[in-house]
């Protein structure tokens, strides 16, 4: 692959929620999301359509999800999908065969604009805390639910509750269901990931996801919030793994 057909590059981030298309025009160059479809709603069909919209040199994936990923390859027969082999732009301390690769292009995000000391908070449908430590290794860890993972599990698991809003809470003496439950879940979540933050100490604080914005609201903490972080991460492995594939 020469230098010419790298770019521009289609960065895709499959979730458990959403998968997000996205071009990058030039290394460094931020992400311009071109679509973002439910992921129980991706077809082969649709993901060719939105390939069909750019004229991308390369594309590149990162997916959580396996049956998305064969939804890819489908769709978009030349995509290369972040996995236990891929190169990366840090030395790190976990085990490759069990972290995700949207956690490993979070770290490699976080080396290209930081190079050390970074925890990057992803508020998805689950929340991941990851830390890039003082050496700029890639040292762990914690997995959370997401917020409002939290919320359905409750109203599923109960005869009466409600689902929640996952919305700050005005106050913490609800004076109804409703209030009570956004005082308890989603005033207790920030209890949760402020207690995360204190465990995994870095100079810089990332949040993404699509939760990002209302949970680093609610922690009060000083962070970045980049809801595209991940696409960007997935840019720079991409980026990576095809010079290398040159060499």
């Amino acid at each position: 692959m020469g230098a010419g057909q790298l770019y521009p590059m289609l960065v895709i981030d499959a979730g458990n929620t959403s998968v997000k298309f996205a071009t990058v025009a030039r290394a460094g160059a931020a992400p311009r999301l071109v679509g973002t479809v439910a992921t129980a709603q991706i077809t082969a069909a649709r993901v060719r359509a939105l390939c069909g919209k750019v004229r991308a040199g390369s594309t590149v994936a990162s997916c959580v999800v396996p049956r998305v990923a064969k939804v890819l390859r489908a769709g978009c027969p030349g995509v290369v999908i972040i996995g236990r082999g891929t190169k990366l732009t840090f030395a790190t301390e976990v085990d490759r065969r069990t972290v995700g690769a949207d956690r490993l292009a979070n770290m490699a995000e976080a080396v290209r604009r930081f190079g050390t000391s970074v925890l990057v908070v992803d508020c998805g449908t689950a929340a991941t805390f990851d830390l890039l430590d003082k050496d700029g290794r890639f040292a762990g860890g914690a997995i959370a639910p997401g917020v409002r993972t939290l919320a359905m599990a409750l109203t599923k698991n109960t005869a009466q509750l409600p689902v929640v809003e996952a919305k700050p809470p005005k106050t913490f003496t609800g004076r109804n269901t409703r209030e009570a439950l956004r005082a308890g879940v989603v005033g207790g979540y920030a209890g949760m990931v402020t207690h995360l933050l204190r465990q995994l100490p870095a100079k810089h604080v990332v949040f993404t996801g699509g939760d990002a914005k209302m949970v680093a609201r609610l922690t009060g903490v000083a962070a970045i919030v980049d809801p595209r972080w991940t696409l960007k991460g997935v840019a720079v492995l991409g980026g990576l793994n095809a010079h290398e594939a040159r060499k």
